[in-house]
């Protein structure tokens, strides 16, 4: 575990929920092999992207620890794709800080994926001329951006108008191909949900896709019917968790069939029970092949013959130091 993050408690309560402590001197390998006996359990997952996350940087390019609600290496994230084959290296690069594109050039020469960000804690803005190299440079290395969308409630924030889906514009005119995270489910701009304006940018932009992390979480678990009666965007759609937080299967009593909602909750593997979930919910079965078509041109200028189209996008948290 990182030392900046033993006082986070996202970090803790995360953990906590897996059965975890910081404490735990071997937290990481215990971490580690937790993730893959759920993997393996859970029917469905071959691979996962596993996600680093950045240090929040400021308007003039330093570093801030203190805003920072966790941080994962990115060497950490590359060093576990390359030992276990069942992960696929998620890196994060602020675009605000000094080394950006020498980091970008650094984690694509170590096979990163996709780079994500979280605009509303990172404190980034989309549509800042400033990002326009390094939209451009991810393009050449053909990485997917990873970008949650909409608000941000289970971390601090430095702002929610960072999470308005129509900053996405500004890199998806330089060509790269963005994923936007949690189907921007929260908050509303100008009268419209974040939901709303993101259903309306998909006809305009083909390199534009979703992910449903989180979707049947307490904080968001109302929008997921909406998502799956939403038949027009279901072919943009990519599967995703949002581990380590668990899904809320209790507020779906009444709401699915009893039946299927019963499987779900005798579930204990959280990656099966958020499946089962979705399921029930009427998301299609396409969304669990779609990420490895959106990763696809990174995959095979990769080379690496090690994808499987049963591709899952998920937070990683702990790190060493």
């Amino acid at each position: 575990m990182h030392d900046d993050m033993r006082g986070s408690i996202p970090v803790r309560a995360g953990l906590w929920n897996l059965g975890l402590r910081i404490e735990q001197p071997d937290l990481d390998a215990r971490y580690v092999d937790y993730l893959l006996s759920r993997m393996h359990g859970a029917g469905f997952l071959k691979q996962v992207v596993a996600l680093a996350m950045d240090y929040v940087y400021s308007s003039r390019g330093e570093r801030d620890a203190v805003r920072s609600p966790f941080f994962t290496p990115n060497d950490h994230v590359a060093r576990l794709a390359a030992t276990h084959p069942e992960f696929l290296f998620g890196a994060s690069v602020h675009p605000y800080r000094p080394d950006a594109l020498d980091e970008l050039d650094r984690v694509a020469a170590l096979g990163a994926v996709l780079v994500k960000w979280i605009p509303n804690v990172h404190g980034m803005d989309l549509a800042d001329p400033r990002c326009r190299a390094f939209y451009r440079r991810l393009a050449d290395h053909k990485i997917a951006l990873l970008v949650h969308v909409g608000d941000e409630q289970a971390m601090a924030i430095a702002g929610q108008e960072f999470g308005d889906p129509r900053r996405l514009v500004a890199p998806l005119e330089e060509g790269v191909t963005v994923i936007a995270a949690h189907v921007a489910s929260l908050g509303s701009r100008d009268g419209r949900t974040n939901f709303e304006h993101l259903v309306e940018m998909f006809p305009h932009w083909p390199n534009l896709f979703a992910d449903t992390s989180a979707l049947t979480l307490f904080t968001r678990w109302r929008v997921l019917r909406d998502v799956a009666e939403h038949a027009e965007i279901h072919s943009r759609l990519v599967h995703g968790s949002d581990f380590p937080l668990p899904p809320a299967s209790s507020l779906y009593l009444g709401r699915i069939p009893f039946g299927d909602w019963w499987r779900a909750w005798l579930r204990e593997n959280p990656f099966r029970r958020d499946f089962l979930i979705k399921q029930a919910c009427g998301l299609p079965a396409s969304i669990y092949s779609h990420g490895f078509e959106v990763l696809a041109p990174r995959l095979r200028s990769l080379g690496t013959g090690r994808a499987d189209p049963r591709i899952f996008l998920r937070r990683y948290s702990p790190a060493p130091s």
